[in-house]
C-alpha cells in the first residue's frame, strides 16, 4: 500500500474530519511563520519514589459531534485465523460460516453462548499462499442450498491463479463439506500474487457474481482492467445451474458482453476495477455494491450496474490516476457514489448495507471500514450518489470483511481473529475530548512543558526517524498500572494508558541548544482501542490546539550558516497513525526490552521501571543479562547489530509476519529475530525484478537502499509522514551492505 502526501495547503471548510478549532490554530502558525526562535529547555525526569497514579478517564471520549457507536466480541469464545468472510446459508439453521484465508471455512450457531467452530471445508493442500493476498479468498451459498446442498468457494491455486469451484455438503452431516465433490467451474491464471478479488455473491436473479482483480502489481502494467478479453479488473456473472459449449455454467444471455463479435469475455458483468475485495447485494434493493482498493489517492465505492466501466486503470476513484497519459480514454466512465482520499484510510473494506432490527437509524446505510485506519462509517444515498457520510465507529482493528446473518444483522472479520459487531452508544455519554494541551492535564506547565506528577519520562536505544526531530517522551499509566514485560516481543499495557511524544526541530544549525516544539502526539489505550490525537503548538510556545482528523504540512525556518532555509514538516491525520501503529506490531512502537534496556541517568532504566512497580511480572533476570539494542550514537557497536535495530525500528511495523507489508514466501521480515533470509533474500514488493532486498557488497543496487533514499511518495520507506531521507542511517546501512560476504 503506498500513502499519498498531501500538498501544503490549509484544509477547507465543511470537509469530513475537519475541526473549527484546526483552522484557527493553523492560521495563527502561518500567519508567524518568520517567528523568532525559542530556546526549549530539556525535561528533567521527574523525581518521584514510587508510582503516581494519572487519573486519564478525561482523555478517553472523542472530539466527534455525531454519534459514534461501540464495537464487541460478538462470539467471545471463538478465534478464527485470518478470517477473510462471513455468511450464512440462508437455509433456517441460524448457522453462520466464516472462510479463514489458510483454506477452511468454518460454522458454528449463531450464539453468544457458541464455543466450537467446527471445520465445515479443509482444502488447505491445494489453497495457494505464497503472496500476502492469496488463499481461500470467498464463500456463496447457492439460494436453494437447502435442497440442494451447494456452494461456491474462490481461491488462490499454483500454478499461479485463481479457481471459483463448486462443492456440496456431505449426506451425512449438515456440518460437514464433501471435499471429494469438487467442481471447478471457472480457471485462470495471474501474473502476480496481489489484486485477486475473490469476493462470490448470488443475486436476487439467481446468477452468480464474482470480483476478480487486475491481477497485481501497480498501475495495472498489462492493462488487464479496460482489456474486455480478459477476466482480471472485471466482476462477472454466470449461470451456475446450467452449462454451454465446453464450459461447467452458462453465460447468462442478458450479459453485455455475451454476444459480442469483439473477443470480449461474455462473461463480464461490469469492468474497470483495480482490486474489487467485497461487494454485496442490498437484500431490499438487489443493488450491487462494491468496494475498490485504491492505489495511491483514493478509494472507491461504487453502485454496479451491466456493462458499465469504473475507471481503473484510467481513474483512481473520480481522479484521473495519469493526467499526462496519452491514450484513448472511454467517453463514458461510471463516477463512484462516493470515494475518500488515502489520508482517511488505506485500505478499503467494504461493505453492505444495513437492513437490520438492531439500529434503526442505521436502515438503508451503506457500512463499510478501512483496513488501516480500523474506522468504520455510515453512507447514506439516494441511488445515485452519496447524501451523507459519517463515521461511526473509531476501532484499531484490522477490518477485513463484513457479513450477514439470516436475519440481516451485521458482523465484520478482523485479523485478530474475532467476529465483533456494532454497540448503541451508551444513553448520555458524553464524547468531550480536551481541546489544548492544558486541557489535557499531561503538563504542570505547558509553556515550561513540565509534565504533570505521573507522567514517567523514558528514552529508547534507537529512534523512529522524524525528519530529525527531537523528542521528549512519556508514558501515563492509570490506577489499574502493570505493564506486562516480555522479553522479546512488544510489552503490553492497561487500558488508559496515554503514552506522549512531543517533537521539536533545531531552529539553529549554529545552535542545537535551540529548538522550537512543533507538535504534541497522544498514543491512547481507548475503550475503543488504541487511537492518536495531535496537538499543534503556537508561535509563542505558550499552547498547542487539537488537529482535526486531517493532515496537512507547514514550512518551518531553520537559521543554518548560509542563511534561512526551510523544512517542511507533514502533520499525520489520526487515520494515519493507524498505518504505523499496526496490530501485527502491538500498536505501540518501540516498547520492548531491547529498546527500552538502556540507562537513564544513572540508573538503567528498566531498573527504574521495576523501582516504580510498573510491572504485572518484573523480569527475574538483571538487566545486564537482558537483550539490548546497541546504542545508535555508539559507532563502536557492530553495524550489523545497528542496522538490524534500525531495520526493526523504522520498518517491521509494516514489514513483519501477519502484515499487508510481508507476504509470505515475497516479502521481506525485517524483524530483529528474523533470519537474514527471510529478512533480505525475498523479492521487495515494488521491485518485483529484484531477487534480493540486500545485494552483498553492493548498496546501490540494494531495493532497501534505494527506497530509503527515495522521498517519491510511491517508493519512500518508511512511506508516512517524513519528508527528509535519514543520512546518518543510510551511512551506517550503506557501510554494512558494502562489507557483507556474497
Amino acid at each position: 500500500m503506498r500513502v499519498q502526501r498531501p500538498s501544503n495547503h490549509v484544509p477547507q471548510v465543511g470537509r469530513q474530519g475537519v475541526s473549527n478549532v484546526m483552522l484557527v490554530a493553523l492560521s495563527g502558525c502561518l500567519l508567524a511563520l518568520q517567528m523568532a526562535t525559542t530556546q526549549v529547555p530539556a525535561v528533567e525526569p521527574a523525581k518521584q519514589s514510587g508510582f503516581i497514579p494519572f487519573d486519564t478517564s478525561h482523555l478517553m471520549g472523542l472530539p466527534d459531534s455525531h454519534p459514534v457507536f461501540g464495537v464487541e466480541n460478538a462470539f467471545p469464545q471463538l478465534s478464527f485465523v485470518r478470517p477473510v468472510d462471513l455468511t450464512n446459508a440462508n437455509d433456517g439453521s441460524n448457522r453462520i460460516f466464516v472462510v479463514e484465508q489458510d483454506g477452511r471455512v468454518r460454522v458454528y450457531l449463531n450464539s453468544e453462548q457458541s464455543n466450537d467452530a467446527s471445520i465445515f471445508l479443509d482444502i488447505t493442500k491445494q489453497v495457494r499462499r505464497e503472496d500476502n493476498e492469496e488463499g481461500l479468498l470467498g464463500l456463496a451459498f447457492h439460494p436453494k442450498y437447502k435442497e440442494n446442498g451447494q456452494f461456491f468457494v474462490f481461491y488462490s491455486v499454483t500454478p499461479r491463479g485463481s479457481v471459483v469451484s463448486r462443492f456440496r455438503v456431505s449426506k451425512d452431516d449438515v456440518n460437514r463439506a464433501d471435499p471429494s465433490s469438487e467442481e471447478r467451474l471457472l480457471e485462470f491464471s495471474k501474473p502476480y500474487g496481489n489484486h485477486n478479488g475473490g469476493c462470490l455473491k448470488f443475486g436476487p436473479d439467481g446468477f452468480l457474481y464474482i470480483s476478480v482483480g487486475d491481477g497485481g502489481l501497480a498501475n495495472d502494467p498489462h492493462e488487464n482492467a479496460q482489456n474486455l478479453e480478459v477476466v482480471h479488473g472485471k466482476i462477472l456473472r454466470i449461470d451456475v445451474d446450467h452449462q454451454d459449449a465446453g464450459k461447467n455454467y452458462a453465460i447468462p444471455k442478458d450479459n453485455p458482453f455475451a454476444d459480442s463479435k469483439a473477443n470480449a469475455r461474455g462473461e463480464i458483468w461490469a469492468y474497470g476495477f483495480r482490486n474489487p475485495w467485497r461487494m454485496s447485494f442490498d437484500r431490499q434493493t438487489g443493488t450491487l455494491w462494491e468496494g475498490d482498493v485504491g492505489q495511491d489517492h483514493h478509494e472507491e465505492i461504487n453502485i454496479v450496474t451491466r456493462g458499465g466501466n469504473y475507471g481503473w486503470n484510467i481513474r483512481e476513484g473520480k481522479h484521473p490516476r495519469d493526467p499526462d497519459a496519452i491514450r484513448d480514454r472511454p467517453r463514458s466512465l461510471i463516477d463512484p457514489i462516493f470515494d475518500y482520499p488515502r489520508v482517511e484510510g488505506k485500505c478499503i473494506s467494504g461493505g453492505l448495507v444495513y437492513r437490520g432490527k438492531r439500529f434503526p437509524q442505521l436502515e438503508g446505510s451503506y457500512l463499510y471500514a478501512d483496513f488501516y485506519s480500523g474506522n468504520i462509517w455510515a453512507l447514506k444515498s439516494d441511488g445515485k450518489q452519496a447524501t451523507a457520510n459519517h463515521k461511526i465507529a473509531h476501532t484499531s482493528l484490522m477490518i477485513s470483511a463484513f457479513g450477514e446473518d439470516e436475519a440481516g444483522e451485521v458482523y465484520f472479520t478482523t485479523f485478530d481473529g474475532k467476529i465483533y459487531r456494532l454497540k448503541t452508544p451508551e444513553a448520555g455519554k458524553k464524547h468531550d475530548f480536551p481541546r489544548t494541551l492544558t486541557e489535557t492535564k499531561l503538563f504542570s506547565s505547558v509553556k515550561d512543558h513540565t509534565p504533570a506528577p505521573g507522567l514517567i519520562p523514558y528514552e529508547v536505544n534507537i529512534q523512529l526517524w522524524s525528519d530529525g526531530a527531537v523528542k521528549d517522551r512519556f508514558i501515563a499509566l492509570p490506577s489499574n498500572h502493570s505493564l506486562v514485560f516480555k522479553e522479546q516481543e512488544q510489552w503490553e499495557f492497561p487500558a488508559g494508558t496515554v503514552i506522549v511524544k512531543t517533537f521539536s526541530l533545531q531552529t539553529d544549525k549554529t545552535n542545537p541548544e535551540k529548538r522550537q516544539r512543533i507538535e504534541t502526539r497522544l498514543w491512547l489505550n481507548s475503550p475503543r482501542g488504541w487511537e492518536g490525537y495531535t496537538y499543534l503548538w503556537n508561535p509563542e510556545q505558550t499552547e498547542a490546539t487539537l488537529l482535526g482528523d486531517w493532515p496537512f504540512n507547514k514550512d518551518y525556518p531553520i537559521q543554518t550558516t548560509e542563511g534561512i532555509a526551510k523544512q517542511e514538516w507533514y502533520f499525520p491525520s489520526r487515520s494515519d497513525c493507524q498505518a504505523c501503529h499496526t496490530h501485527n506490531i502491538g500498536f505501540v512502537l518501540g516498547w520492548n526490552t531491547r529498546n527500552l534496556n538502556r540507562l537513564g541517568g544513572h540508573e538503567n532504566q528498566i531498573d527504574r521501571f521495576k523501582s516504580l512497580d510498573l510491572f504485572k511480572n518484573p523480569p527475574d533476570a538483571p538487566t545486564n543479562k537482558l537483550e539490548a539494542y546497541p546504542r545508535w550514537e555508539d559507532e563502536k557497536s557492530p553495524l550489523e547489530q545497528r542496522a538490524r535495530a534500525y531495520l526493526d525500528v523504522n520498518c517491521s511495523f509494516c514489514h513483519s509476519k501477519h502484515s499487508f507489508g510481508t507476504a509470505e514466501g515475497s516479502q521481506a521480515d525485517l524483524r530483529f529475530h528474523s533470519s537474514f533470509a527471510k529478512a533480505f533474500g525475498n523479492k521487495p514488493k515494488f521491485n518485483p525484478d529484484s531477487k534480493l532486498w540486500i545485494v552483498p557488497q553492493h548498496p546501490e543496487r540494494s531495493p532497501v537502499i534505494q527506497h530509503m533514499s527515495s522521498r517519491d511518495p510511491k517508493e519512500q520507506m518508511p512511506p508516512l509522514a517524513t519528508l527528509k531521507t535519514d543520512d546518518v542511517a543510510l551511512g551506517v546501512l550503506k557501510k554494512w551492505i558494502k562489507g557483507l560476504t556474497p
